[in-house]
């Protein structure tokens, strides 16, 4: 056999092992792909339900009966919904996430917030006292005046009755403050009635 012919075999059995190779490595490309697709679920997308007010039980079921996930994100207060209800869902209702995406749920705790009252009788003014009770997350009602120094806070009262500093009230309460009008405050002196009898004046 000739060198010529050894030669063309020689190269013909290389092209056949880089053709078989790049065969391979298509089909390896291909099915590593496929497999990515169905590990991703790749354009698969589940519109998220509404589970706002139910339980957190029900919300759960909800979700798992569409493939997905759901984790309690946080607890706050809402006087119009039930104790547990779901207050929000994040992502929202109507959203559309992969299959076995995690929803995280905020309940209502069912407990009202409290909050105490700040030290602002007898020692600061309207402005001041104004500041620190919105501040501290109250609202104000219409000052009452009454005689005193111009815009000095005397009191806080709270459903009519006054209150002392510290006291612990529903957050988002109103509040009112009672504060000097300006005009000054008149003592009136009591005047002794009894008058002494000297009886040693009769005998």
């Amino acid at each position: 056999m000739s060198k010529g012919t050894n030669k063309k075999k020689t190269i013909g059995w290389i092209l056949l092992n880089l053709l078989i190779m790049i065969v391979l490595t298509v089909i390896l490309i291909i099915m590593t792909f496929r497999w990515m697709q169905s590990y991703t679920r790749h354009g698969q997308y589940i519109a998220v339900p509404d589970v706002s007010g139910m339980y957190e039980e029900e919300a759960g079921q909800a979700l798992a009966a569409v493939g997905l996930k759901y984790e309690v994100m946080d607890y706050k207060y809402d006087k119009e919904m039930v104790e547990g209800g779901v207050i929000e869902q994040k992502p929202k209702p109507g959203a559309y996430v992969k299959d076995g995406r995690k929803i995280y749920l905020t309940l209502n705790s069912g407990k009202e917030p409290m909050r105490a009252v700040p030290d602002v009788a007898d020692n600061s003014s309207l402005r001041a006292a104004e500041s620190k009770l919105r501040a501290a997350g109250f609202k104000l009602g219409r000052t009452v005046y009454i005689d005193g120094d111009l815009d000095w806070v005397y009191e806080i009262r709270y459903q009519g009755l006054e209150i002392a500093a510290g006291t612990e009230i529903p957050e988002g309460s109103t509040i009112t403050i009672v504060a000097g009008n300006g005009n000054p405050v008149i003592h009136i002196e009591e005047v002794d009635s009894t008058t002494v009898i000297d009886t040693d004046f009769f005998e």
